[in-house]
């Protein structure tokens, strides 16, 4: 697939997929591979507690979108070892090295490319959809390549728990890498809580929902999560003037103080089914 660019002269411009390859989480960041290990290592477990709840068949056919580094696709192709589990991404880079024989890798962009109806027992993404604009529009869209019976899972964060944070100043962090995000890929990290009732307006029913809390300060897998991703973010951050370089420096220290211990991102997982 080929990278498309954006001609319109709309201002503000267009925020969309074609951002994603260019910004602080593009695979071209020597760090970008470490931090979706840590987001691996963070999410995995809940994932695959949610899928093992709709009872996936060894014949099923899985679509992965936005696959990563690849865990989840490599789980559910062995999972459903007797189906096709295809992992997308806009650059695959990451999904390489020794794959099942039933994992296809598919350089593909959802909100531009597609798949037949009716093609997917299982169709899983996780932290995609909150970072595009037109996100009902692509679910709706999404929604078409399950078969009837078949499961969308949509998983993102939402930064609902640092903005009650009793700390100004890892409040105000945090609340800069959101709008960071949605200044510069389309982001928005407080539409995930709205679910499950977008994967409803899909057209899709019986809808479930868990969300889970990270932590920072007790070197848990969310705090790894979060200081990657705050250490990739962070020159953005300081050139667009969101934070101070003595801000970066107090919130340093303050994180690794023995006494801090703090609500971060919370983790939003809905699913739904095709009826």
């Amino acid at each position: 697939m080929t990278q498309h660019t954006d001609s319109s002269d709309e201002q503000p411009r267009r925020r969309g997929s074609q951002d994603y390859p260019q910004g602080v989480f593009a695979h071209r960041i020597t760090t970008e591979l470490d931090r979706l290990l840590t987001l691996q290592a963070d999410w995995d477990v809940t994932t695959q507690r949610i899928i093992r709840r709709l009872h996936p068949e060894p014949g099923w056919d899985c679509l992965e979108l936005g696959a990563g580094a690849g865990s989840i696709a490599r789980w559910l192709a062995g999972t459903c070892s007797h189906g096709c589990t295809t992992a997308t991404d806009i650059d695959t880079g990451y999904l390489s090295g020794d794959l099942p024989g039933n994992l296809h890798v598919l350089r593909h962009d959802v909100t531009r490319d597609d798949f037949a109806p009716s093609s997917f027992d299982l169709i899983h993404a996780r932290a995609l959809f909150v970072h595009i604009p037109a996100r009902q529009e692509i679910l709706t869209k999404v929604a078409r390549w399950l078969r009837p019976g078949g499961w969308l899972v949509v998983e993102d964060p939402d930064v609902f728990p640092a903005q009650s944070s009793p700390h100004p100043l890892f409040r105000k962090v945090a609340l800069a890498g959101a709008d960071l995000l949605s200044s510069t890929l389309g982001t928005d990290l407080r539409w995930p809580r709205t679910q499950p009732t977008p994967l409803l307006q899909a057209g899709l029913t019986q809808p479930g929902l868990h969300i889970g809390v990270g932590t920072v300060g007790d070197h848990s897998p969310s705090h790894q999560l979060w200081q990657a991703t705050f250490n990739q973010i962070r020159p953005a951050l300081l050139e667009r003037n969101l934070l101070t370089p003595d801000e970066a420096v107090e919130l340093e220290v303050l994180v690794t103080s023995p006494t801090f211990l703090d609500a971060c991102l919370a983790t939003v997982s809905a699913w739904a089914r095709r009826a």
